[in-house]
């Protein structure tokens, strides 16, 4: 019967949605942000089957730079201060060494003549430089140079421009060359610098040189990605990473790491749209860092081509172009891996309203290993969580639910000290003690010093807190606070002991994620029950259309 009424009002939701007004253009190719921020690294290793590519895009035109036709690995680095520590090169700070003989490499250098506008006058000028017995390279920025050194100081530069000069000789100028928050360099495994491009306005771009593959892939630190990959030191900092590729084959490295590849056709489908969806409406998230999504769990995670299946390929292929629809505009596609029985409104978790993301009931979700949870803390351990985030309370005393929400999660919860208090709402708490530690806010709260007091015949158990609770003395009612800290109590027959404050707190929970939109091990359930993708997804984001 309850699998009926479900039936039912997926039925009903299908039939009575709102039609959709314009369709959104979904763009072709997506920027995603590999590394960056503190992830940024001052190197990264490339390799690839194909020959290697480099230079940048002017608009819709790609300026070819530097070709490498080896099979050896290649670095990406900073043009910083390195020193190289048994083949291991790492970046190291002037001031924290004592001096620069320390350093292997710096980032200043010497620049032999002028810049040349093309590549052909620069390489005869390399070797002629080189014909001198001077190991030089190729830089390029804004114009063609040619450039020798990686000296660690100004001094050690204004040193070897002496010695340069007089090897060269009165036919060519020398001019000093100094740091910038820009300059990226392409090392071979030796650390010889084999191409220079100051970056501080584009992106170095990597691109395989295809020879009649279907696509090629370059390898970034040990993983396999297609499309290009592009390199820029955001600020003067580390090296943004950015893989740019199709939101198809985006999409292909997204579904499997968001959802089993093993799991129903109809749930990846289901997967592969909200992912669509949720790419579409976040393009700009992370425009200030050059790209438009990043690939971990603050976005969704993508894992390039070495997370992708077959099946969950198809799933994407099979729903190419389709997002879900709200009066006509993309929705945020909010999704969780498990509701615990009911999913929830978008205003019980956030601050916002959303007329798709509404609670419905979930029994699709059964059987899901987050159906039920429990996380045991010491008084202890939730003094340290709260320190860390500057709330200081004490001794904890007592961990209350305030108010639910209809469905069963926390709306507000207040945890109480020796010297205060504090209230968590929503997803605060989950913030607070890490989002895997309390997997969802539909949770109750027990302690270790809660008593139970029984009625009589037909009256509930009570629960009371032995801090709070009242008993009658020969002096009247007193509260059990005022007294010692252990508790000893009488039930006419034996005696037993309480702790008046708790020292442990039992959070027993249900599901898994904030319970917006789509239960994943809900989809999964609707799509072993016979339901398609469709009706998959307009049950969970409610009056939507998919097209």
């Amino acid at each position: 019967m309850k699998k009926m009424c479900t039936a039912l009002v997926i039925a009903l939701l299908v039939f009575f949605v709102m039609p959709a007004r314009a369709q959104t253009v979904v763009p072709e190719t997506i920027r995603v942000g590999l590394k960056y921020g503190s992830t940024a690294p001052a190197s990264v290793k490339l390799s690839s089957d194909s020959n290697l590519e480099f230079g940048y895009y002017q608009g819709s035109t790609f300026f070819s730079l530097f070709a490498y036709q080896g099979k050896s690995s290649i670095y990406i680095r900073k043009d910083s201060f390195f020193t190289n520590k048994n083949g291991l090169f790492i970046e190291v700070q002037p001031g924290e060494i004592s001096s620069s003989s320390d350093i292997s490499f710096g980032p200043y250098h010497l620049q032999v003549s002028s810049a040349f506008p093309d590549r052909q006058q620069a390489d005869a000028l390399l070797a002629s430089v080189q014909g001198a017995g001077v190991e030089g390279f190729i830089a390029y920025d804004d114009g063609w140079r040619v450039w020798v050194g990686r000296y660690a100081s100004i001094s050690e530069m204004e040193s070897e421009n002496s010695k340069l000069r007089s090897r060269l000789g009165e036919a060519y100028q020398v001019y000093p060359v100094y740091p910038t928050g820009g300059r990226l360099q392409i090392n071979d495994e030796a650390g010889r610098i084999l191409f220079m491009f100051e970056g501080k306005d584009r992106f170095l771009v990597a691109r395989t040189v295809e020879q009649g593959q279907s696509y090629s892939l370059i390898n970034v630190d040990g993983k396999r990605f297609r499309g290009t990959v592009e390199f820029k030191r955001h600020e003067g900092g580390n090296i943004t990473v950015v893989n740019t590729l199709s939101l198809q084959q985006y999409l292909y490295g997204v579904v499997p790491r968001e959802m089993s590849a093993d799991w129903h056709i109809e749930a990846l489908k289901a997967q592969a749209v909200a992912a669509r969806n949720y790419a579409i409406v976040n393009m700009n998230k992370h425009a200030s860092y050059g790209f438009n999504v990043c690939s971990t769990t603050d976005c969704q995670v993508y894992g390039g081509y070495d997370s992708e299946k077959p099946s969950s390929n198809a799933a994407v292929d099979d729903t190419k172009g389709q997002l879900i629809y709200y009066n006509g505009n993309p929705i945020t596609a909010f999704f969780h891996a498990s509701s615990g029985g009911y999913t929830e409104n978008a205003e019980n978790v956030w601050s916002v309203s959303l007329p798709y993301i509404k609670a419905v009931e979930d029994s699709f979700s059964e059987g899901s290993p987050h159906n039920s949870w429990q996380r045991v803390y010491t008084a202890d351990e939730i003094n340290s969580i709260l320190a860390a985030q500057q709330i200081n309370l004490g001794s904890i005393q007592n961990i209350s639910i305030d108010s639910y929400t209809p469905t069963g999660r926390s709306l507000s919860m207040t945890i109480t000290g020796s010297r205060g208090s504090t209230v968590l709402e929503k997803e605060k708490s989950r913030a607070i003690f890490g989002y895997d530690e309390l997997k969802s806010t539909m949770f109750t709260v027990e302690t270790d010093a809660d008593l139970f007091v029984i009625g009589s015949v037909g009256q509930p158990v009570q629960k009371i807190k032995g801090a709070t609770a009242r008993v009658v003395t020969a002096g009247g009612q007193k509260l059990l606070s005022e007294g010692p800290d252990m508790l000893r109590i009488y039930n006419g027959s034996q005696y037993a002991t309480a702790s008046k404050y708790p020292t442990r707190f039992i959070f027993n929970g249900k599901g898994w994620g904030h319970g917006l939109g789509m239960s994943q091990w809900g989809a999964k359930g609707m799509a072993e029950a016979g339901y398609s993708y469709v009706e998959i997804l307009q049950y969970y984001y409610q009056g939507t259309v998919v097209q």
